[in-house]
């Protein structure tokens, strides 16, 4: 995608149409997983955090009654690095610096600020474990979302036709004139 203005450069939904024409792009939601922390980061910068800011990367226990057991959370290394700069947590994908960030900032306060990416608040995770990336989003969710970084904070439209001309050379279908049509004027 063209994050600028939302143009779909390459789409690659399965390996073959007829035998299999489910797309992987817009209808497979796997966990996010880790590629969601940048999303979580992105909100404590918003929140007053520098990439510069320590947090102690230490073992935490979480009691919580609607969990049958405790929750010990681990980085994928198993190893505990102590304070650490947000900036090497967020390269190392460090688990517990984003647990810890999630539940500083609120989970309520994160969720809004998240769909500032255009994720949907109803489908984001209400607990810690969205800062492990436990929601489930498509493909095209996570490239929409990774391309306001890209341009600045500005969210766009993705699509595949920017226009269509007929022979004369006349507009029949500009995207950015679709975008400025005020439709609901016309129902």
């Amino acid at each position: 995608v063209n994050p600028k203005n939302g143009a779909i450069k390459t789409y690659i939904g399965g390996l073959n149409f007829s035998k299999s024409n489910f797309d992987r792009v817009r209808q497979s939601f796997p966990q996010a997983g880790s590629s969601f922390k940048p999303f979580i980061y992105t909100s404590a910068f918003a929140n007053g955090y520098n990439a510069s800011d320590k947090i102690n990367d230490a073992p935490i226990v979480f009691e919580d009654s609607n969990l049958e057991s405790i929750w010990r959370p681990e980085n994928y290394t198993g190893k505990f690095y102590g304070p650490i700069r947000l900036r090497e947590a967020l390269v190392q994908s460090v688990n517990l610096v984003s647990i810890k960030l999630l539940r500083e900032m609120g989970i309520s306060d994160t969720q809004a600020f998240l769909t500032r990416f255009g994720f949907e608040k109803s489908r984001l995770a209400p607990d810690l474990s969205l800062a492990l990336g436990s929601s489930s989003f498509s493909p095209a969710e996570m490239v929409r979302a990774y391309s306001v970084i890209a341009n600045n904070g500005f969210i766009t439209d993705m699509h595949f036709i920017d226009s269509i001309q007929d022979r004369f050379g006349n507009y029949i279908f500009n995207h950015d004139d679709y975008l400025k049509q005020d439709i609901f004027k016309e129902i």
